[in-house]
């Protein structure tokens, strides 16, 4: 395709007095980086609205970023901090450019010593309980006022309507500009994968649609030795603890009751299990008798040999090489992604996953039939965080802004207009639309050298996503051109996502990533691996017979509540409702 260069859009922002730039400027960071101790005193705050760039005047500000993956100096030596100081007369000076466990320990340092903390953080991967305490203290600016008048800020929120919520902490403040990487597919990722030749084969082509539909077709996968090598060796249904949603349980629970709790070998997932009631009552799943409904259901399954033996057992390694075997073994496994025949599917090119399809939801017996679904996160890795020694909030939190502007969005992902991107009006979209812009990943004329075209931009053309600011909302991600829809990774999962949209729960039912205070923070903490680890280990139990579902459910229940599940759903319900409080 033809690439087409666009005149770039003029940065939209009212102009500024020069007697407002000119006090503006008194407060700034000198030239040579240093920032000037005096003159930091202002009658008034200074507003947002207020602020044009590119700036008269070079104005310097002191970064930390924690990129995960990106290497020390990924972002001093980056296209994308250059072309910001050209847009906007900003110089990022990163003067904490780290990533792991550097970026770790150094943070936990520089926030015990207020004279080293920067003007501004641009990724931290605070908790919000960390980000919580530190605004508490006094370490870091306030925002509400500033984003107020933000105008990229407040479209934004009116696109995500939950998303200023999730961003406000229990104190009623925000501390962060927070993040918008929103990924339709991703809120429905436990989804279930069918081999197509043998629903044909063996169903007429027919899809199962009830809990008992897909019972029987399993049993004939079973029995009928579909791939006819004369052997038992079809595997119905598989899945394995710890992939991308490759726990088939989700799946199978929720054609019984609402409940995303994924299984984990390691740490539970907080929140996992619980749901809002319609009278906005913090309830937990796993204690009702629905649960224990798909319990016994996914008990069947695996006495009669159709759920794998190996699923809570097998690592990535032995689950792939059972979906990748010759002789065609499995019917259906779970995952977020596609499995099967990865190399190919993942390289975008025709192979053996194409003979593979997504499985809607299954009804179960009391007229169930829903999709796990996940809310967005949209306080990500704390994105664009002020502190409070910062002489110029009002320009940082405008920098922000700026990038989370269509054209900064785009520049921060991918690079250079015209080489790494550029805008189309041509071409099939993610969401089957007309494209509204393309991403060119390699260009003829420059060397592809890590995460950047090195001939021409030196190590690094773009910002890594967990320290972008940017609005990559549902609505940027799917006027993404996608030359061939039917080999693409993302359109695959797109339709994936489409066809269980319909069996999505209502948003108010699923329980928000919430802010907790001191005690009740390490009470829920401490809770979520001792119950959510309890309860995962009875899941399986129950499932594979060494628990009986009969005998064994009231001591299970009793259990929880020795545990202290009350106390647990107790001080969810209670920074729910402050959570729902702050909203009006």
């Amino acid at each position: 395709m033809k690439k087409k260069m666009l005149i770039k859009k003029a940065t939209t922002w009212t102009m500024v007095a020069a007697m407002t730039m000119s006090a503006a400027m008194t407060t700034a960071c000198s030239g040579n980086g240093e920032k000037e101790k005096e003159g930091n005193e202002s009658s008034e705050r200074k507003s947002v609205s207020d602020v044009t760039f590119p700036l008269e005047e070079k104005l310097e500000l002191d970064v930390f970023v924690y990129g995960t993956g990106g290497g020390g100096g990924f972002y001093s030596n980056n296209y994308v901090t250059d072309w910001i100081e050209e847009e906007t007369n900003v110089k990022l000076n990163f003067i904490y450019d780290l990533d792991g466990d550097d970026a770790k320990t150094k943070l936990n340092l520089i926030m015990t010593d207020p004279e080293s903390i920067p003007d501004i953080f641009l990724a931290t991967h605070w908790t919000k309980s960390e980000l919580m305490s530190y605004g508490s203290q006094g370490l870091l600016l306030p925002l509400d006022d500033y984003l107020a008048e933000a105008p990229n800020w407040n479209a934004l929120n009116e696109k995500c309507p939950t998303r200023k919520a999730d961003i406000t902490m229990s104190d009623g403040h925000i501390y962060t500009y927070g993040d918008s990487n929103e990924c339709f597919h991703c809120m429905y990722q436990n989804r279930m994968w069918i081999y197509k030749p043998w629903v044909d084969e063996l169903n007429g082509g027919k899809m199962p649609e009830t809990t008992e539909e897909l019972y029987e077709f399993m049993k004939k996968v079973k029995t009928e030795d579909p791939n006819g090598n004369g052997k038992a060796d079809e595997i119905p249904m598989t899945g394995f603890v710890g992939g991308w949603s490759t726990d088939p349980t989700v799946w199978l629970t929720n054609a019984f009751i609402q409940c995303n709790k994924p299984l984990s070998n390691t740490n539970p997932t907080p929140g996992a299990g619980l749901v809002v009631s319609e009278d906005g009552k913090i309830e937990y799943q796993v204690m009702k008798e629905e649960y224990r409904d798909a319990l016994a259901y996914m008990n069947k399954l695996y006495s009669e040999g159709l759920l794998d033996s190996q699923t809570f057992t097998q690592d990535e390694t032995q689950f792939t090489a059972s979906l990748d075997s010759e002789e065609n073994i499995v019917a259906l496994y779970a995952g977020g992604g596609v499995n099967v025949d990865g190399k190919n599917f993942w390289a975008n090119k025709p192979g053996k996953w194409q003979d593979w399809t997504i499985l809607e939801p299954v009804e179960g017996p009391d007229g169930v039939r829903l999709a796990a679904k996940s809310l967005t996160d949209y306080f990500g890795s704390c994105l664009g965080v002020v502190s409070a020694s910062c002489k110029n909030p009002e320009i940082a939190v405008a920098l922000f802004d700026f990038l989370a502007s269509e054209e900064g969005t785009l520049v921060q992902s991918f690079g250079p207009q015209g080489l790494a991107w550029d805008y189309v009006d041509e071409g099939t979209a993610l969401d089957g639309g007309t494209a509204k812009y393309a991403n060119y990943k390699i260009d003829e004329d420059y060397d592809w050298v890590g995460n950047g075209y090195k001939k021409a931009y030196g190590d690094h053309s773009y910002w890594l996503s967990d320290a972008m600011i940017g609005s990559r909302t549902v609505d940027y991600r799917n006027g993404q051109l996608i030359e061939n829809p039917e080999l693409n990774t993302e359109y695959t999962f797109q339709a994936a996502a489409q066809k269980y949209e319909p069996y999505s729960p209502k948003d108010e039912s699923i329980v928000p990533n919430l802010v907790f205070d001191g005690q009740d923070a390490q009470t829920i903490s401490e809770s979520t691996i001792t119950i959510g680890g309890y309860v995962d280990q009875s899941m399986v139990q129950f499932i594979t017979g060494e628990l009986n579902i009969e005998k064994d459910w009231d001591a299970y229940i009793e259990q929880l509540k020795t545990m202290g599940v009350d106390n647990f759903l107790e001080i969810y319900q209670k920074y729910y409702d402050e959570y729902m409080e702050a909203q009006k």
